[in-house]
């Protein structure tokens, strides 16, 4: 099976792809924004030009998609994201995973970007190897962004095809990622198309059945998870840097029906996503899961509920359940001042669009509360 169309770009397609890269008025526009935005604009031309040398230089001696990732990616750009924009990754877990094995993990989804950067982050930095990482074709805006994705290790999810085209893609996506492990290297997909703006993090079965659909005739559901095991991730942010942009999304399909996206919303949010800051992060690994499962729906409640078992809960989620339910419940957990900080982000928006806001940050609390108690 040809799989050429939704593959990461190989070490043998590197070097004309890096030129491409190096080059874009994109990324040249891209990297002058992000670190010297605040200068005038008067310099902005001698600064691409002086970006432009600086990328070709630090890419002429990369030869590998490896070394892409390890001294591009992760060495500069993600280093300077954490310390620029968080106040440090924190995980637990790891010890349930074996470095001498592949595993599809499947994370909850708050962040197009960051979600997949910060667990690879996490990953390599203890010894694991690069996973592919699974993204849609919407966010494929323009050539350059797919040569970025694609020189990343991104695998492209075709979606919004006719049903019998959908059907037949799923099946090849499906026996690429099964070959992807089957040759040592491990994949990331998160458990829903779309992100979570509302908190609710609930497993899509349908990716569960994706996964598993061009091994079903050869083998049994708990077969397919014991040679392709699957472990559920669980990221927590203490603060969404698309809040208030999910919060005003969600307020207008509560209030006309739907709220339609504004053209390249969905990278304007990524750029966002990724110069917001996000105070703490955590990553949770759970097991893989094990056992026989009825079907995929119950593995996706399994999966579902070591997510949120899992899930770390800031301040901003116990202020924010508190506040919305006119409780003082979790209060040992933040001081008045912490609730002042907070909701100072969101003095500028109407009470209505604010509630969603805290919403979104309570719900993970009453998601938990429900799994403990057994609902």
């Amino acid at each position: 099976m040809d799989f050429d169309d939704i593959r990461p770009y190989t070490d043998e397609e590197l070097p004309s792809i890096l030129k491409k890269i190096a080059g874009n008025k994109w990324v040249l526009e891209g990297v002058r924004v992000a670190y010297f935005a605040k200068l005038p604009k008067v310099f902005n031309k001698f600064l691409e030009n002086i970006i432009y040398i600086f990328l070709r230089v630090k890419i002429l001696g990369i030869k590998t998609t490896d070394q892409f990732r390890e001294k591009i990616s992760l060495n500069i750009i993600v280093k300077n994201l954490v310390k620029g924009t968080t106040a440090g990754i924190t995980y637990t877990g790891l010890e349930n995973l074996d470095l001498n094995k592949n595993y599809i993990f499947i994370s909850n989804h708050r962040d197009i970007v960051l979600d997949p950067t910060f667990m690879i982050s996490t990953l390599y930095e203890h010894g694991f190897n690069f996973p592919q990482i699974a993204f849609g074709d919407n966010l494929m805006f323009n050539d350059i962004i797919a040569d970025i994705i694609r020189v990343n290790n991104g695998m492209i999810v075709k979606r919004d095809l006719p049903m019998r085209e959908q059907i037949k893609e799923s099946l090849k996506l499906s026996a690429y990622m099964c070959s992807v492990i089957d040759k040592g290297t491990s994949i990331w997909i998160a458990q829903r198309e779309g992100r979570a703006k509302d908190g609710l993090d609930k497993t899509n079965p349908a990716v569960l059945k994706m996964i598993y659909l061009s091994k079903r005739k050869e083998m049994s559901y708990t077969e397919f998870l014991e040679k392709y095991p699957i472990v559920p991730v669980s990221i927590s942010y203490e603060y969404d840097p698309l809040d208030r942009a999910k919060g005003w999304s969600i307020y207008r399909k509560r209030i006309h029906g739907s709220h339609i996206k504004r053209k390249y919303e969905d990278l304007i949010h990524m750029a966002s996503g990724l110069k917001g800051y996000k105070g703490k992060v955590h990553l949770s690994f759970s097991e893989p899961l094990s056992g026989k499962f009825k079907n995929e729906a119950a593995a996706a409640g399994v999966l579902d509920e070591k997510i949120h078992r899992s899930y770390r809960l800031w301040k901003t989620n116990y202020i924010s359940y508190d506040l919305l339910n006119k409780c003082r419940k979790y209060d040992d957990k933040y001081t008045k001042d912490d609730i002042g900080k907070f909701l100072n982000r969101y003095k500028r928006l109407s009470s209505d669009v604010q509630d969603i806001v805290l919403e979104s940050y309570a719900n993970p609390v009453v998601s938990y509360e429900n799994y403990i108690s057994g609902k």
